[in-house]
């Protein structure tokens, strides 16, 4: 099959499962295609409860898609890997030497092996990447060892895991819906590569993700991540509470978005603004509080904090920070911005996201074939030569006709080429003139003996 430069990218969250297609072009990315799907339960913090649910809702998204590419299949797929299962774990790897040795890229790539084999991976958990540290060279910090002399060297690696059965029932998800996944790559570090300015990943920040039912935290230092965790809160907890105040889930939703924190709209919803506002106090507190923590216990310097998600969409959130986390410097960047090339035909209100977005860039394998286009042969109907006069000829006479069209060449006469067979319409001429003639002369023979017999009687 003719093959497209196509790339596809789908993401599973607690909320809805998106997916998008599109060109990388020098002047960025072009999307082709976007669509997304509820979750309703099958999908739980991240996490498949449900394959065949799931797998289900992977196909809607693959229809939708393919429904706006022209003649497109779609076969795989580059995902993302986030929910509450995902964790980091550093380690280190140490190496010495009996005099100063200098450091080449074959002793880095042992040692990076050597992580690999050693690594004592938590049960039940499948390390799905090592991300490299610093480098230590006889107690000091080198990020760039290679070509430097030590007489030791540590490396250190940031490890990141994810719970095996998770694992499973993605893969089982995409398998059972016949899409093959490309690449898989880390969500947290992507949103990093789009949303964290050089400085704040230098000088130490923390971004944090809140989603609807977990929180992911990703702390950057000199460059580099230092560690991830996600904790099980989100914004659906704020909506949970509404919801035990006898409302419907549409209601509790509309009063968290178009209220939220101490906004003074208080048209939307039939819960007064005391308790809205404590219910969202006390989750967002909750969540506040546990992102602080994480920070503190990763021994890292940091001073910056980052909002994302659609939980940094809340009303007034920025009252929030001041109150729980007043010695950080707090940003929020609800809406990222992306280098796509204007596509008017492509609605990505509610499904486009940072994952996606870097998912498209980071592809580099096409996704998706173009189908052979459909060919219809009509059924062969034997049809007639007709004459001047539109009468068709014999069926018997046709049928000569064709066998005589099939009959090879034959040749004769010392190798000459036999006379060239008259065509079937010059054949059909000749019979009507035969036919003519035939039925003249029997004709004037008739006539002939008329006279014959009259002759005879008058004599």
């Amino acid at each position: 099959m003719i093959r497209t430069d196509y790339i596809t990218a789908i993401e599973i969250s607690s909320s809805k499962i998106s997916g998008t297609v599109g060109v990388n072009t020098y002047e960025g990315i072009k999307i082709l295609a976007a669509a997304s799907t509820p979750v309703e339960g099958f999908v739980s913090k991240g996490v498949v409860r449900n394959v065949d649910e799931t797998s289900n809702a992977i196909n809607r998204i693959i229809n939708s898609l393919e429904e706006n590419l022209d003649n497109v299949a779609i076969k795989r797929a580059y995902i993302s890997l986030a929910g509450l299962t995902v964790q980091s774990v550093r380690s280190k790897v140490v190496r010495e030497f009996d005099s100063f040795t200098k450091i080449t890229p074959d002793i880095i790539n042992e040692m990076a092996e050597e992580n690999d084999a050693s690594f004592n991976t938590p049960q039940g958990y499948t390390r799905v990447q090592a991300i490299s540290q610093e480098y230590r060279l006889d107690g000091k910090i080198d990020k760039n060892p290679v070509g430097a002399p030590t007489r030791q060297i540590e490396g250190n690696y940031l490890n990141i895991i994810i719970k095996e059965q998770y694992l499973e029932q993605l893969n089982d998800s995409f398998r059972q819906a016949e899409i093959e996944i490309a690449d898989s790559f880390c969500a947290a570090r992507m949103d990093a590569e789009i949303i964290l300015p050089p400085d704040a990943r230098r000088n130490g920040c923390a971004l944090v993700n809140i989603g609807a039912e977990t929180t992911t935290i990703a702390i950057y230092k000199n460059e580099m991540m230092r560690k991830l965790v996600v904790v099980p809160f989100g914004s659906n907890n704020i909506t949970m509470d509404l919801c035990s105040l006898q409302i419907s889930r549409d209601e509790a939703e509309e009063i968290k978005i178009t209220r939220g924190y101490k906004s003074g709209n208080n048209e939307i919803g039939t819960i007064d603004t005391d308790t809205v506002n404590n219910i969202i106090n006390a989750r967002m507190n909750e969540i506040l509080q546990n992102v602080k923590y994480q920070i503190e216990e990763s021994n890292e310097n940091i001073g910056h904090m980052i909002f994302t998600g659609g939980g940094s969409k809340l009303k007034n959130l920025e009252l929030l920070l001041d109150e729980y986390l007043p010695n950080y410097k707090c940003e929020i960047i609800s809406e990222p911005k992306f280098s796509l090339v204007s596509n008017s035909g492509v609605n990505l209100n509610g499904i486009f996201s940072t994952a996606l977005y870097s998912l498209l860039k980071l592809g580099n394998e096409n996704c998706c074939e173009v189908l052979k286009p459909a060919t219809y042969t009509p059924p062969v109907e034997q049809q007639l030569p007709f004459n001047e006069e539109q009468q068709p000829v014999d069926q018997e006479e046709q049928e000569e006709v064709e066998m005589t069209k099939e009959e090879p060449k034959k040749e004769g006469n010392n190798g000459k080429e036999n006379p060239k067979k008259p065509s079937p319409w010059s054949r059909f001429v000749n019979n009507v003139k035969k036919s003519v003639t035939q039925g003249t002369l029997e004709f004037i023979d008739q006539i002939t003996n008329d006279e014959s017999e009259e002759n005879n009687d008058k004599n």
